[in-house]
């Protein structure tokens, strides 16, 4: 194949040198690649590194890579395409993504270069991985998203919890395994941590029902879960459900009656649904003078 697209079409590879077919990277290969010819349009070079967070982009030559590790957008569509390649092509890379703010107003920026795959160890197929394995790695990418979080780089934060929590869904279901008991409590506390950090990266976009679906996830395993009534609470009422927030923050109160955000935003939503009850009353009231 002398050319592959991906679905979304971000990303093209157009093979440059031909090579003899090998079996490609899979999640958690550790590649190196010689890259060249590094063109940017809509950014600078320095943009890429400061504004786009690229690690494998930093500079031209060879570079030793992970797949899985990237935790920037541009890296994980090289990664991508890594993963499309033969040992020692040679390809075209282009990748489209949506531009940051810049001094030209670009909607997107274009990124080509030429990228050789001259090593790879390829690791094992995602089936073929232990139960402690995947749980290992989703961890890490799990510690990996909370520092994305914390830098405020919430998308890469989202990629980061998504891709953990897609290696333990490949174990459900959980109970079949007959695993140890310590290992599937870890593996189950870590699943309701991520569906957690999800939310609350969803909360940072205003991704309210996305919120909502996942708290409620969390709630159905773990009902006392303060975190997500939080997080569900806050989106119910930035949608505003004033009845099902107030709901979620007294059942906080109950658990923890100190907790200060959740005693404050349960006044504001406990106020906007008594004044909306009022309303409805006037409004009856008004109603049944008029017949």
């Amino acid at each position: 194949m002398l050319q592959w697209k991906s679905a979304d079409e971000s990303i093209t590879k157009n093979v440059l040198k031909l090579t003899v077919y090998t079996k490609k990277p899979t999640e958690r290969s550790t590649c190196n690649v010689l890259i060249d010819k590094l063109n940017v349009t809509g950014a600078s070079n320095k943009d890429l590194r400061e504004k786009y967070y690229t690690d494998i982009l930093d500079g031209e030559g060879e570079k030793a890579l992970i797949i899985g590790e990237a935790s920037a957008e541009i890296d994980r569509k090289i990664e991508n395409a890594i993963c499309m390649m033969n040992i020692l092509e040679k390809s075209l890379v282009t990748i489209t993504i949506p531009a940051k703010q810049s001094e030209d107003n670009s909607e997107f920026i274009i990124v080509k270069f030429e990228i050789t795959l001259i090593k790879c160890e390829r690791n094992k197929p995602i089936w073929e991985w232990t139960a402690e394995e995947k749980y290992k790695i989703a961890l890490r990418y799990k510690e990996r998203g909370v520092e994305l979080f914390k830098d405020s780089r919430i998308t890469d934060a989202f990629y980061k919890f998504s891709r953990a929590c897609k290696l333990l869904i490949t174990l459900e279901p959980i109970a079949d395994l007959d695993l140890d008991k310590q290992l599937e409590s870890s593996i189950n506390e870590l699943r309701l941590a991520l569906y957690n950090n999800m939310a609350m990266c969803h909360l940072s976009r205003k991704n309210y029902k996305h919120t909502i679906t996942l708290c409620t996830k969390v709630l159905y395993k773990d009902k006392n879960n303060v975190k997500a009534l939080y997080r569900r609470g806050v989106a119910y009422g930035n949608m505003n459900n004033n009845e099902r927030a107030v709901v979620d923050m007294k059942e906080i109160l109950i658990l923890e009656p100190n907790n200060n955000a959740a005693k404050e935003q349960f006044n504001i939503y406990n106020t906007r649904l008594q004044e909306s009850i009022q309303k409805s009353n006037d409004m009856m009231r008004k109603m049944f003078k008029t017949y």
